[in-house]
């Protein structure tokens, strides 16, 4: 019985990790910003794909995304072609290439985000979205999970 409560008290610990927002008001620029914490919807022993829904407003104006982080372990980093949800081509924006993770060697990463309308992100806190990614260097696919929107649009409240 303790064996099990204590198992039961882990696997809730670690979902709520995962759960956080940050809301945070940018007193220079006016921007009010409200994302989870990273959450990893794809893992093989190549590359990793970590995701957080982000809604940001100024002025009444609000725009909404996820942004996203993929990392390859071995050589050579990854070149996202296309993002696709359903079949759907997403509006997708590279940011940047770069090196992160850097504890023992560095892993390429291309960050970026998801572009989605207010009624897109709103669907999706309802039944998640669903990313196929389709790059030069390898395929990857996984599902942000709806509660990770419901805690953002519940945060910027």
């Amino acid at each position: 019985m303790r064996y099990l409560l204590t198992s039961v008290l882990i696997l809730a610990l670690a979902a709520c990790t995962g759960s956080r927002v940050v809301s945070r008001q940018d007193a220079w620029t006016g921007f009010q910003q409200s994302y989870t914490s990273e959450y990893e919807i794809f893992s093989d022993r190549k590359a990793i794909m970590v995701v957080r829904p982000i809604m940001i407003s100024r002025d009444g104006v609000q725009a909404f995304g996820v942004l996203t982080n993929i990392r390859r372990r071995v050589a050579n980093g990854p070149i996202v072609e296309t993002m696709t949800s359903r079949g759907v081509p997403l509006q997708y924006e590279r940011h940047d290439r770069l090196l992160t993770h850097c504890i023992d060697g560095c892993q390429r990463a291309e960050v970026g985000i998801i572009k989605l309308t207010p009624a897109a992100f709103r669907l999706a806190a309802r039944t998640g979205l669903p990313i196929r990614v389709q790059g030069r260097r390898g395929r990857y696919e996984g599902t942000v999970p709806g509660w990770l929107f419901q805690r953002v649009l519940a945060g910027a409240q």
